[in-house]
């Protein structure tokens, strides 16, 4: 049976005003918009639960606003769980990945970095090999390939970068996910793409059958727009 995976997009400069939102979410949650010292982190983390929102709304019908609420991995969870939910922000962009199972999203705006150059200090031994093989180009667009899937894989499981950049192996090449322990093994699917000339986006799945992946972009309240993801390409672990 297929895995349905929703993925959602949205600027973060669209989201709804503080006045507007914020009174709908539970008091906890208020409190925790308030301890944010900067304005751009409650911006961002404002949007997120707007997106949240309007995606729960879109894909299970009406929504309790309060139910949705900050996990204790840091991540966000909605109600009896029976959607797992992941949220990414880079620059002015948001994103969610909802899933009836298992779910992990990332993105990330490529940027020359030294770390591009000197992957062996980041990544394993064989994938750093990979990379320097890689015209320069082509090892920036792969560097932060990896690295969006490594984290996508760490917010599958509530853990640290770190853990994922040690023990997340992938071969970008072969399509090949190979988890390391603390990860568990079992069914992974993984999916590397661009939006567009812009981030990176990586989605990662945990224990699910075959994919069936919907990508919107939300363009006004209740409006929706395919986004189509750039060059997408499936990572597995079996």
């Amino acid at each position: 049976m297929d895995t349905r995976v929703h993925i959602v997009i949205m600027d973060i400069a669209a989201a709804p005003a503080e006045g507007e939102l914020l009174p709908q979410l539970h008091a906890e949650e208020q409190a925790r918009y308030r301890g944010f010292s900067r304005e751009a982190r409650r911006r961002s983390w404002l949007a997120g639960r707007a997106l949240l929102l309007a995606a729960l709304a879109r894909v299970s019908g009406p929504v309790d606003s309060t139910a949705l609420r900050t996990a204790e991995s840091g991540g966000v969870r909605y109600g009896d769980d029976r959607l797992h939910l992941s949220l990414s922000h880079s620059r002015g962009l948001i994103g969610a990945a909802l899933a009836p199972v298992p779910v992990g999203l990332d993105l990330e705006w490529p940027r020359h970095r030294l770390a591009v150059d000197q992957s062996e200090r980041v990544y394993t031994g064989s994938e750093a090999a990979q990379l320097q093989a890689l015209s320069p180009a082509e090892r920036q667009d792969a560097f932060y390939a990896l690295w969006t899937l490594k984290e996508a894989a760490c917010k599958v499981m509530g853990f640290k970068l770190w853990q994922g950049l040690r023990y997340a192996r992938f071969d970008l090449a072969a399509g090949r996910f190979w988890p390391e322990a603390p990860f568990p093994g079992g069914a992974w699917t993984c999916l590397h793409a661009r939006l567009g000339d812009g981030p990176r986006l990586a989605l990662a799945v945990r224990d699910g059958g075959p994919v069936e992946l919907e990508c919107l972009r939300l363009a006004a309240p209740q409006a929706w727009n395919k986004e189509t993801l750039v060059q997408p390409a499936w990572v597995y672990a079996r």
